[in-house]
Parts: C-alpha cells; structure tokens; sequence
C-alpha cells in the first residue's frame, strides 16, 4: 500500500506557461550568401510556472537549432532559443519559420518568423568587361583564341581573286601586328 501511495504522488501535471516572445517577426538586413547567421529569440515566461519547450522545428535544413532540448525557462525568467542559418541554400528573400511546442498556455506550439534577402558576393557578378580585362592581363594570345584571325571568324566571303587577296593581305597585317 506504501509503494502504491508513493507512485500516485510521483505523477504530478505539467502546468501551462504564459510567455512573451519579444520581437517574434524580424525583417533583417541583407547578407551575403555563404555566410552564417545567429538567430536569436527571446522568450519571456511571466507565468509562475516553469516552461518547456520540448521540440524545436524549422521551415528550413539550412536553419538549425543550437539549443539542447528541453529548453526550460524559470517563472518570470528569460530564456532564449538560439538558431544557426547557413546561407549558402538560399539566393534573395528569403523567410523562415521556427515552431516551438511546449506547455504554453492556449496553445501547444509558438510561432516565430524572420526573413532576409540573401546576396552573392559583389566578387561573384562580374560583367563581361571585367573578365575580358583579366584574361588578357594573363595572357595576350586569349584575345587571339577568342577573336581568331580573319580566316578564323565562323564566317566565310566571297572566294573571288580580289577578296582573296585582300584577306591574305589582311591576315599578315594582323600576324605583323601580333608580333612585334
């Protein structure tokens, strides 16, 4: 009768927690894409229960959570779930969700969201010009390759004796030129 008084005590109900998320929809500035972002949000339990958040989901893989579970916020206390975002998945805006389920008061699951335009690197969108320049900084015979000679445009002319002889002429102007 002893061990069967002691067991029935052992059960007690986890009581619900009101909280506060603060600030729980965030719009942030611009990053670049490939670097990691700390999420941070704080949660504010003014209950005077104890509060458990027993799981933490994301809308997103590149979105993980750094807490270890549960996350127990003291009555009238702070706590604070902290997220890691990699953003080497995502290129321009982006928003995410986080779910919390715990014992909140009214509700099994608390809602927070964030997003962000995620942008590549100014490194990354070069034009056509600045890449022409470095190639021919490397090597003057690219441009050669690239453009060709005049025998060497994708295109062919007329095969008359007058035009001939003015292609050949202008190819060795342009071997001359070349090669100094």
């Amino acid at each position: 009768m002893l061990g069967l008084g002691l067991f029935g005590a052992c059960t007690k109900r986890l009581s619900p927690a009101e909280v506060i998320v603060i600030d729980p929809v965030r719009h942030y500035y611009p990053v670049i894409q490939g670097e990691n972002m700390n999420v941070v949000f704080e949660i504010e339990n003014i209950s005077d229960n104890a509060l458990f958040i027993q799981e933490v989901q994301t809308s997103c893989g590149c979105l993980v959570p750094r807490n270890e579970l549960p996350i127990v916020i003291l009555p009238h206390k702070n706590g604070f779930v902290q997220l890691d975002y990699n953003t080497i998945m995502n290129n321009g805006y982006v928003s995410h969700y986080v779910y919390c389920y715990g014992n909140f008061q009214d509700t099994t699951a608390i809602v927070m969201q964030f997003d962000t335009n995620v942008v590549p690197s100014a490194d990354y969108v070069r034009d056509y010009e600045q890449l022409w320049n470095e190639q021919v900084k490397i090597s003057p015979t690219v441009r050669n390759i690239i453009n060709g000679s005049i025998s060497q445009k994708g295109y062919y002319i007329d095969t008359g004796n007058n035009a001939t002889e003015s292609a050949e002429e202008q190819s060795k102007d342009d071997i001359a030129r070349e090669n100094p």
